[in-house]
């Protein structure tokens, strides 16, 4: 899973956000260690579950038990304090230094004719991209018209993931705004003229 990092500017924005994040973690370690005490553990894993849909919940395949007010209460708390962190974690990493690419049914780059195979043959030996390959890529990204996956394709690849939440035109959705994400990075990579840290 491809991740890129402008270093400079993910270090400056982790530091600025660190004791925000430190906070939120901490403030949901103690309301998790509080449900056990206010509920017994059974609710207590009970209202974990609920925060955290999966595959088998949706296919009706597992039960999801019923809970009182206070129980249904402490799930959106809990719930809450689960955005609260991916808030901060998303103002460290922000498209201005950082992106990654979790899997999908096609890459970001092969919607424009290229793979991260070939990103990763013009890094240098640290992994790096070093800036005159940062700006060949930026330049494929703004001059080749994307081309997005076809519904089979995706339709195929949700199947095998018992993934029954995107269809075709959320994906779609989710490969532009990577491209924007990237090209962001790639930008402003391009105006310090520094390299991007690859990690592919």
């Amino acid at each position: 899973m491809p991740t890129l990092q402008i270093i400079s500017v993910y270090n400056v924005r982790r530091r600025r956000f660190a004791p925000e994040l430190v906070n939120a973690r901490a403030d949901l370690e103690e309301f998790k260690e509080s449900l056990v005490v206010r509920f017994g553990t059974e609710t207590a894993d009970a209202i974990h579950q609920q925060t955290s849909w999966t595959a088998d919940m949706i296919f009706g395949r597992v039960e999801v038990p019923d809970l009182s007010k206070a129980g249904e209460a402490a799930v959106t708390t809990l719930k809450m304090l689960t955005r609260n962190i991916s808030a901060v974690w998303k103002n460290i990493h922000s498209p201005d230094c950082w992106f990654h690419e979790n899997p999908v049914p096609v890459s970001v780059l092969e919607t424009v004719g290229l793979t991260w195979g070939k990103v990763q043959e013009r890094c240098a030996a640290n992994g790096s991209l070093p800036v005159a390959d940062v700006l060949w890529l930026l330049s494929v990204l703004h001059t080749t018209k994307q081309v997005m996956p076809t519904d089979e394709q995706v339709w195929e690849w949700a199947a095998s993931r018992c993934d029954p939440c995107h269809l075709p035109e959320e994906w779609r959705r989710v490969l532009w705004r990577r491209k924007e994400r990237l090209v962001r990075l790639l930008q402003t990579a391009a105006e310090l003229e520094e390299e991007v840290r690859c990690e592919l």
